[in-house]
């Protein structure tokens, strides 16, 4: 069902009980590394695909902590809805399960969010753009 509905992640809680069922990815895992220098050839660089992690190293400064990972392709939303607040903004703390952003994929809204409590240093994508799987989401410094 979950296939044909296009979720990625579902969570059910009730009775004391919580469940959390995520579908494998049929791609390889991992995660992009994004460079910010043109390859020394001219032509264009493909992504380098390294151990699957939500997050991982980019260029910049390491103290602004590590870089949230997009989970999947799709639309990126900072709030639950046009008129409601933004998950976070930069400077906010976000505990670990906490929400950090909405990604619609497949008209199904899939709340995304941290895997590990932290500050959120900076937001990498604006509000209503497409994302692709990897795409870095926000820079997190960890708690």
């Amino acid at each position: 069902m979950m296939v044909e509905k296009g979720a990625v992640e579902v969570e059910l809680e009730g009775g004391g009980t919580k469940l959390r069922v995520r579908l494998k990815e049929d791609r390889p895992a991992g995660v992009v590394h994004y460079t910010s220098a043109p390859p020394s050839t001219g032509a264009a660089q493909a992504p380098t695909y390294g151990a699957a992690s939500p997050v991982a190293p980019l260029a910049g400064d390491p103290a602004d902590g590590d870089v949230f990972l997009s989970p999947m392709v799709g639309t990126f939303y900072r709030s639950p809805s046009p008129d409601a607040e933004p998950f976070v903004q930069v400077g906010d703390s976000v505990a670990a399960d906490g929400s950090l952003c909405i990604i619609e994929a497949m008209k199904v809204m899939n709340d995304i969010k941290a895997e590990f409590a932290a500050q959120v240093t900076a937001i990498l994508v604006e509000n209503g753009t497409p994302v692709e799987f990897g795409q870095p989401l926000f820079r997190l410094k960890r708690s």
